[in-house]
């Protein structure tokens, strides 16, 4: 009797959520909960309410109740991995939506779409971006400091050659001055041009997925051995049949292979340039 009842808690939920009516939802899933705690739906269709209320911490809680009811939900990684990545918590929340993109994978969710987008943000924020940052703000300093250093060599030798000079030969001293200006201009010029360098920044055309020209997370072979990012051949699939979209051969989703070598290639990539994956 209590299923029976939980599950009319749950539609009543269901129906105030549509309105948009998030907080009496809550009371109703909370109801549910009450009647039969053993349901993980329950507690992701709250988080969902809380989602969108911003209580990141109590969507975070329901959600860890709710994979550890059932441990397949996509939706309780899906909203946990956003959760925490309100909460700039970017390393769980990396960890929990690749689990929930391997089950939206597996389980053919329809918003599957959503799931990855999530993981390409979370990767963009993963600490990994932050350490990059604070090692390019480090080499920075080092020129920045090298540049001070090689001005004060320049500016030294003005003052030991003026010192030398006659100091009643004006036309001595604007030489000495316009030589000094001239090597200082070219040093500046040469730091400049190494930071330009240094900003150049290109990813190699094989990471790039060759329908959505993104980055790829997850790139799979298809027969004739050309690359994709897997998400993007299944919306093609989808879209436009079951074929390679380069090759045009037959080409159906058990086909794919995954290219274990691309993306460990991929990933260490992305370790020594965070801002790719921004790409």
């Amino acid at each position: 009797m209590s299923k029976v009842e939980a599950e009319k808690h749950k539609a009543n939920g269901n129906k105030l959520f549509a309105d948009k009516r998030y907080e009496d939802a809550i009371k109703e899933y909370t109801s549910a909960i009450i009647k039969d705690s053993s349901v993980g739906v329950y507690y992701t269709n709250r988080a969902l309410c809380y989602s969108k209320l911003e209580q990141y911490d109590k969507v975070i809680t329901d959600c860890r109740k709710a994979i550890e009811i059932d441990s397949s939900l996509v939706k309780g990684y899906y909203l946990i991995g956003q959760a925490l990545i309100e909460k700039k918590q970017h390393t769980e929340a990396l960890k929990k939506l690749k689990r929930g993109y391997e089950l939206a994978i597996q389980q053919k969710v329809k918003y599957v779409n959503d799931i990855l987008q999530a993981l390409l943000c979370a990767r963009k924020r993963y600490d990994l971006i932050k350490k990059w940052d604070d090692d390019e703000a480090i080499r920075l300093e080092k020129e920045n400091e090298l540049l001070r250093y090689v001005k004060g060599l320049i500016e030294k030798e003005r003052k030991d050659q003026i010192a030398a000079a006659d100091p009643n030969d004006e036309e001595a001293i604007d030489t000495i001055n316009y030589n000094i200006e001239e090597r200082l201009s070219k040093v500046q010029t040469v730091f400049v041009q190494s930071k330009d360098n240094a900003s150049r920044r290109e990813i190699p055309e094989a990471y790039l997925d060759k329908i959505s020209f993104n980055i790829m997370h997850d790139p799979v072979f298809t027969p004739d051995g050309i690359t994709f990012e897997r998400q993007s051949l299944l919306d093609h699939f989808n879209r436009n049949g079951y074929f390679d979209p380069i090759s045009r051969a037959p080409c159906t989703e058990k086909q794919l292979v995954p290219n274990l070598s691309l993306r460990e290639a991929i990933e260490d990539f992305l370790k020594d340039n965070g801002w790719a994956a921004d790409y």
